[in-house]
């Protein structure tokens, strides 16, 4: 075991990093002034992994950790959690899995033995995994039925092709059927290794006890590999219209790729969005839907990875109002890539981003959340004067030097998913974008 003192950000108290001799990190933060402990168990990969027949598999497996253990049956799981009262939960991304719990200081100890675990000993009894492969297939149906959620999978289908990035993290039916025990444990064992692995802490703790937790539940699992990441996709620009007669709204998302979440460009990026989209004083909030009527809910927001982003505008009209509010949206992009941002509207928005990005950080859940992504994507840690720092030093000729590189007519992807009824769109229609 090893102490890593590189980028232990001053903040309530010193962010430390610890790394097991097996490659497992511990971070943590001490908020003395809580009696909460919020704390989870993190994989640094997701559904980006998965090749076309593991599709979906990452997100069984983070449903299958809850179906019983070698000390724990499903029921038991259950009922111990809520008998904590903390908020145990879990999650799959594309490049992240988390299990993570929030309980009351004295109950971390017991909190922590109970995901420690799930994640280090699930059975993958064939009869809970076909009840839990029912349960997702409902899940899947709820997504369907929920046209905000999916027209998104479908832009990322469209803007990733062929790439893991592109596909829904939740599966699909063929690859649901297809995971059976012998596909699954040869899978988690693969990916559940603790070189693979983050623990984060925050709230009332110390990081000593939070490494000694570490230790007596993962010290003894050997190292395993990090799965190699697949590369970048290459971001394509199409046109996707997808008929649901039945809806009463047609919902859009307009989208251009953009800078990673790595990159140095990552706070113009975000500071460009906040200013078209990023709420109530948003030039498509006060346009589109303030100002023409067009929409209830209009908005921007990034959509970072590692190697790649996107930048997306989202967008819900009535269908013979669509070809109007397409073309709305696009006047305020085109707006942003010919003509400078005051330094009045520049100022209002860094104040909106500011807050967004430090207040998020008050509770002991989100540090927590932070500390992981941080170590996972940057392997040091940000102090809030860092981040308020970086936000500010961004320019009004930096946002104009964005918007004029990222809004490219022909590096837009377009999807709607509505009653189209007779509704068509080129890219010929996307040349607004090139008027000055």
């Amino acid at each position: 075991m090893r102490n890593d003192d590189d980028g232990l950000a001053p903040d309530i108290e010193k962010a430390q990093k610890t790394i097991l001799d097996n490659g497992l990190v511990v971070v943590s933060e001490r908020m003395a002034a809580v009696r909460s402990v919020s704390f989870g168990v993190f994989l640094k990969t997701g559904s980006r992994q998965e090749t076309v027949a593991r599709h979906g598999l990452t997100h069984f497996i983070e449903h299958a950790l809850f179906k019983g253990t070698g000390k724990r049956t499903a029921a038991e799981i259950a009922e111990e959690a809520d008998l904590l009262g903390g908020n145990l939960d879990a999650f799959t991304g594309r490049e992240i899995v988390g299990f993570h719990d929030k309980v009351l200081d004295y109950h971390f100890e017991r909190s922590f033995d109970l995901i420690a675990d799930l994640v280090t000993a699930p059975e993958f009894d064939r009869g809970e995994l076909e009840k839990e492969r029912a349960v997702i297939l409902e899940e899947l149906k709820m997504v369907e039925d929920t046209p905000d959620d999916i027209i998104f999978d479908i832009f990322s289908e469209q803007i990733y092709p062929e790439h893991p990035l592109g596909r829904p993290i939740i599966g699909t039916r063929d690859s649901l059927a297809s995971f059976t025990p012998d596909l699954v444990r040869p899978y988690y064992e693969e990916i559940f290794s603790p070189g693979n692995l983050v623990i984060a802490g925050a709230g009332n703790l110390e990081h000593g006890d939070l490494v000694a937790l570490a230790r007596r539940h993962f010290g003894n699992l050997a190292p395993g590999t990090v799965p190699e990441c697949l590369p970048a996709p290459a971001a394509a620009a199409s046109i996707v219209l997808r008929d649901r007669e039945e809806l009463e709204q047609s919902h859009l998302v307009i989208g251009m790729p953009c800078s990673s979440a790595v990159s140095d460009d990552r706070y113009v990026c975000n500071l460009l969005s906040v200013i078209l989209g990023g709420g109530m004083s948003s030039r498509l909030f006060q346009s589109v839907r303030e100002d023409r009527g067009l929409v209830y809910t209009v908005y921007s927001a990034i959509n970072p990875f590692k190697d790649c982003g996107n930048l997306n505008i989202y967008a819900a009209t009535s269908p013979e109002r669509m070809e109007e509010t397409i073309e709305a949206i696009l006047n305020e992009v085109r707006r942003l890539r010919f003509e400078p941002v005051s330094e009045s509207e520049l100022r209002r928005n860094k104040e909106q981003l500011k807050a967004s990005l430090i207040l998020n950080l008050e509770s002991s859940s989100s540090r927590m959340s932070s500390l992981a992504q941080q170590e996972m994507t940057f392997g040091r840690f940000f102090t809030p004067e860092e981040i308020l720092a970086a936000v500010e030093a961004v320019t009004a000729s930096d946002i104009s030097h964005m918007a004029s590189e990222i809004f490219d007519p022909q590096e837009i992807s377009v999807t709607v998913l509505g009653d189209l009824d007779g509704f068509s769109l080129k890219r010929a229609d996307l040349d607004l974008l090139d008027r000055k």
